[in-house]
């Protein structure tokens, strides 16, 4: 992590990072927040660590109301008492399944430009939006940060990231069918040919799931980014197996296998933009991050920089259902567009 108050440049975003312990908070201004409902009690962690002082909170429902689960039940009631406890307007929106990611950001798109007239405070676009994305699907960070920063609709975003805990022997699988791979809505590339083809791809404890992706792009060469973190030696030594299916079945040299902390940003930034150095101006460079969410966070915005890059999501049949607790860890990713007027870096912590 980076001290207070240090950034570095990707493009035309600043970039800064912090974690919070347990018993640690952060106060976070701006026009908007963005929360997802979901099973998992980590999505109601920006309880324990932020101080929210916003003019909305906007839930994302997707499709829970109708399946009146009471564990989300119960999550969506202790997010109205945090909009309540610091008297902020909570809308929620009802969106499709998570895995009708086309309508679904139709909507959000639609919700988030009326939000920008009503709430925003520099000539009707929002000058900051915190998204607590612990339990947020990786498509839709990685179009937040697109429909961010390429369109100027939002000029600063601040990511807030519960850690998960697995130290559960169950939750050492990941095992959600894939129907297919897609790119990401506004991060489909435009600047390359294909006269070199680069795959990037981030490692999880569900790597079986982008097999696929390699038989659809053929490409000349590979390179993993294992997120690695030192509290769970269950998920370290499924990636291992993971990296030695891997690297086996494409004979990669020691130098395509990049080894980052789990939650670093920045780490992955400075990885991804090593990998992609040498490649030609013509070449198209796809990324897939099945990694940490801090990995799809990455992905995104280093697409948003180099048109070269085609961001690859997998959309799968359903999400396998199991709770996921915040291990006692939160972490905050400031992203601020150094193009605006309406953003300077020395106030923004």
């Amino acid at each position: 992590m980076l001290g207070e108050n240090e950034y570095q440049v990707f493009g035309d975003v600043a970039v800064a990072e912090k974690k919070l312990g347990d018993g640690s908070t952060i106060t976070i201004k701006g026009d908007l927040a963005i929360v997802a409902l979901s099973w998992e009690t980590r999505c109601t962690a920006v309880e324990r660590f932020v101080v929210l002082d916003v003019k909305k909170i906007l839930l994302l429902d997707f499709a829970h109301r109708a399946e009146k689960d009471p564990v989300i039940e119960g999550n969506r009631l202790k997010l109205h008492a945090v909009a309540e406890a610091r008297e902020i307007d909570l809308v929620e929106l009802e969106l499709n399944v998570s895995t009708s990611y086309s309508e679904n950001i139709h909507a959000l798109s639609m919700a988030l430009s009326e939000f920008g007239r009503e709430l925003g405070s520099y000539h009707n676009s929002l000058r900051r939006v915190f998204v607590d994305c612990s339990s947020m699907p990786r498509v839709y960070i990685q179009w937040l940060i697109a429909y961010s920063f390429l369109s100027g609709k939002v000029h600063a975003l601040d990511f807030g990231y519960a850690a998960g805990d697995y130290r559960e022997p169950s939750r050492t699988k990941f095992e959600n069918k894939v129907e297919s791979y897609d790119s990401v809505p506004l991060l489909n590339g435009s600047g390359g040919v294909g006269e070199e083809k680069l795959l990037l791809v981030g490692i999880g404890g569900d790597a079986d799931m982008f097999y696929g992706l390699f038989d659809a792009f053929s490409p000349e060469r590979v390179a993993l980014l294992v997120p690695r973190s030192t509290d769970n030696t269950q998920l370290d030594a499924l990636l291992d197996e993971q990296i030695a299916k891997v690297t086996e079945m494409y004979r990669l040299e020691d130098n395509d296998v990049a080894e980052l902390s789990g939650f670093a940003l920045l780490e992955h930034l400075n990885q991804l933009r090593e990998y992609s150095q040498f490649a030609g101006k013509r070449a198209v460079i796809s990324l897939f991050m099945g990694g940490t969410k801090i990995q799809a966070i990455a992905s995104a915005l280093f697409g948003c920089f180099d048109k070269r890059v085609q961001v690859k999501f997998r959309v799968p049949k359903s999400y396998k259902r199991g709770d996921v607790c915040s291990n006692g860890n939160y972490y905050i990713y400031r992203l601020v567009d150094i193009t605006s007027p309406s953003c300077s870096l020395p106030d923004t912590w």
